[in-house]
């Protein structure tokens, strides 16, 4: 009989370590964000941004989060018409998320996936004439964070901020979080 006491009191051990997992988190990334279109030269249109994020797990199946995210870092390029030239400018002003999260995890990762909805604010200037633009859609990802210690994760992501009929930006991620 003793001989099952003692693995029956392991395996009742094992949820404590992913009960510590629940509750509040916040954290931060650098995004990387592919706007899956070309410029006139045929180069590639690609934006950096910085993103807040906080959240809450409840356990492994249900999360939820909001994300902010500034964008930083645009494009400039160069269209020639004939003789004369136009200069464009093109840019992420903002977008904001909110997701549901899903995850799994365990002493070393976690994986996790998440679906939802952004906003995304652009803005383009032709020959100092500017213009702003702003789309919502749906947005999902997947991402594995590796942890740091107790309370840190190191997280790398790949998502779609926004996937419309008319734009799609898509992003790589490296960030991190803390659980509070």
């Amino acid at each position: 009989m003793r001989i099952f006491l003692i693995p029956a009191a392991l395996l009742l051990a094992l949820p404590s370590y992913a009960d510590n997992l629940r509750g509040f988190y916040a954290g931060g990334t650098l995004d990387f964000i592919d706007g899956n279109t070309t410029d006139s030269a045929g180069n590639d249109v690609d934006f950096r941004a910085a993103e807040g994020f906080g959240g809450y797990k409840l356990n492994g199946w249900v999360g939820g989060e909001l994300r902010l995210g500034l964008g930083f870092a645009g494009e400039s390029y160069t269209i020639g018409l004939g003789s004369d030239s136009v200069d464009v400018d093109i840019s992420i002003d903002y977008f904001e998320s909110i997701y549901y999260r899903l995850e799994k995890t365990n002493q070393v990762a976690k994986l996790y996936g998440l679906i939802g909805y952004t906003n995304l604010q652009w803005s383009t200037k032709l020959d100092g004439n500017s213009d702003s633009y702003s789309k919502s859609g749906p947005s999902y990802g997947v991402g594995v964070g590796f942890v740091m210690n107790e309370n840190t994760n190191l997280n790398f992501e790949y998502r779609q901020i926004i996937n419309t009929d008319d734009i799609e930006f898509t992003a790589l991620n490296i960030g991190f979080d803390y659980r509070f």
